[in-house]
């Protein structure tokens, strides 16, 4: 069969449509129709059906689709080795990293990289939620998770630690902030939760061995996006749930203030983890991104200091 027929057959199945996948080829929508239908009389049967709404894989097809994309992969993997045994590493990655994370650490070391190898593309995306990565298009995402999904491939890269902050300016306003129980009278900025009140669990050791505490807790501001509540907790809106890199550079410059530092907040995912999907061959370019990444990252200050 055309590796070329095959490539359409994977690039329509995955835009669900053939005027998409023209799109996304660079072809007219004629085009891609005749392109599957020159992959159906080589395979000597219907690969997809035509409805009014969507097309639908036969069996065959299924078959022809999984098997294509590991053929694919296999190509690209043996195109990249060779590549690499010039002086220049090429390919394509697409890359998702959260927003604070990427913003303030992630976004420098991609530049770096992007400088270091120039051969390699790369197509960034910000986001805090990447559930599939094969729908997303989504070669590598980092993720700070405690339980990375089961269908992919995760790499721990460090510990994430979590902290309370506030603005000097609003604990003079209110009483002092002294036992974990002192956090329900104060008002709780924080990343979305799944319940509108919930238990927030704090941790430390002692001489007699860990302690935890619970406090239950309304939040009066939350968002998933940290600039967002640095910029609150800044500007003295309350006491806020950070991870500690999203707060680093403020509570140095003392423009916010540790709450309770003796004690240890858990907070949404203990890890960052970087995350594929299961492939016995990514390629070269991905492999690179990769191993940069567990490095660099893992070295930063915010970081090595866990």
């Amino acid at each position: 069969m055309d590796l070329n027929l095959i490539q359409a057959f994977v690039d329509i199945v995955e835009a669900g449509n053939l005027a998409e996948a023209g799109r996304r080829r660079g072809v007219t929508r004629s085009q891609i129709s005749r392109q599957l239908g020159q992959l159906e009389d080589q395979a000597g049967t219907q690969l997809l059906r035509r409805t009014t709404r969507r097309l639908e894989m036969t069996d065959s097809g299924q078959s022809l689709y999984e098997h294509g994309l590991r053929i694919l992969q296999e190509v690209a993997a043996a195109q990249a080795e060779i590549d690499s045994l010039g002086k220049t590493l090429r390919g394509h990655v697409r890359v998702s990293v959260p927003t604070g994370l990427g913003d303030a650490f992630i976004a420098p070391l991609l530049l770096q990289f992007a400088e270091r190898h120039p051969g390699i593309s790369l197509r960034v995306f910000f986001a805090n939620r990447v559930t599939d990565l094969i729908a997303a298009e989504i070669d590598v995402a980092l993720r700070v998770t405690s339980e990375p999904p089961l269908d992919t491939v995760a790499r721990e890269v460090c510990a994430i630690r979590w902290q309370l902050c506030a603005s000097p300016g609003y604990l003079a306003q209110v009483p002092p902030v002294r036992e974990p129980a002192d956090l329900a009278a104060c008002r709780f900025l924080c990343p979305p939760y799944t319940t509108r009140r919930f238990s927030l669990t704090l941790g430390r050791d002692t001489a007699h061995g860990p302690e935890r505490r619970n406090v239950e807790v309304t939040p009066y501001l939350q968002s998933e996006h940290f600039p967002f509540l640095i910029r609150a907790v800044r500007e003295g809106h309350g006491i806020s749930l950070l991870p500690v890199y999203a707060g680093w550079e403020d509570v140095r410059r003392g423009s916010l203030v540790p709450v309770l530092p003796d004690w240890k907040p858990e907070g949404l995912g203990n890890r960052l983890y970087i995350i594929t999907t299961p492939n016995p061959h990514p390629s070269m370019a991905t492999r690179a991104l990769i191993s940069f990444l567990r490095e660099a990252v893992a070295g930063l200050d915010v970081f090595s200091t866990s």
